[in-house]
């Protein structure tokens, strides 16, 4: 499983007192109605590996789950929230992976949005969490839910082998714009497959800030199949 604690931008807190925060949470939820200001003071400031720390620490001093009585004092968006923030990476990827699927309709923008930016260690992370959490293949239920080309890109991400050096050939590159151009038109099954690898090229090797937005892109070109 990927690192806990190497992703976001929220840095370690100074001084980190696991007992204190224990002991301050607890606090916030003691009496009539919740101090959600603490709560979200505590553990908004704290890495994915201290809320972890906290999770434990909690529980062998409460005797009782911490997200369970957070989930007993908070509503809404703040709940939501709140309770992302304690779960894992590849947990709470797994989380909104399943939120943008299930119901009506898909949120093919989140869809895009974590998996076209997580290494190949982080999907097969998220892949395992989605079956543990829900039962479910994420493979499967993707592909239960988008179509076309669109769900061939998802599915080949799923698969955790896309290139992850960092040399890039040009030439291909060009060529490989072209091959998607031709596509579009209505190629036939030969191009669209020469698509998909060209589209697996081009998520290679490249920032996650430059994958969502290739991907972004290649979801609009093919969102009218």
């Amino acid at each position: 499983m990927a690192a806990i604690g190497n992703r976001g931008t929220v840095v370690e807190a100074a001084a980190f007192n696991v007992e204190e925060d224990v002991t301050r949470l607890r606090g916030a939820m003691k009496g009539a109605g919740t101090d959600e200001a603490a709560v979200i003071e505590v553990l908004a400031h704290r890495t994915i590996a201290q809320r972890q720390s906290i999770k434990e620490a909690y529980k062998q001093t409460v005797g009782k789950d911490l997200a369970d009585d957070l989930q007993g004092e908070l509503t809404g968006n703040v709940e939501k929230v709140v309770l992302g923030l304690l779960m894992i990476a590849p947990m709470y990827d797994a989380y909104e992976l399943r939120t943008a699927i299930k119901g009506s309709g898909t949120e093919e923008a989140a869809l895009i949005d974590i998996l076209a930016s997580r290494t190949n260690a982080e999907i097969r992370a998220i892949t395992e969490a989605y079956m543990k959490e829900h039962g479910k293949s994420l493979e499967d239920d993707i592909e239960a839910d988008t179509s076309g080309m669109f769900k061939r890109v998802l599915v080949s991400l799923l698969t955790a082998g896309r290139d992850e050096s960092n040399s890039v050939n040009e030439t291909q590159a060009v060529q490989d714009a072209k091959v998607r151009i031709w596509t579009q038109r209505g190629g036939d099954l030969a191009l669209s497959n020469s698509c998909l690898r060209s589209i697996r090229r081009s998520l290679g090797g490249t920032s996650r800030i430059a994958l969502r937005g290739r991907c972004l892109a290649l979801w609009r070109m093919f969102s009218w199949q």
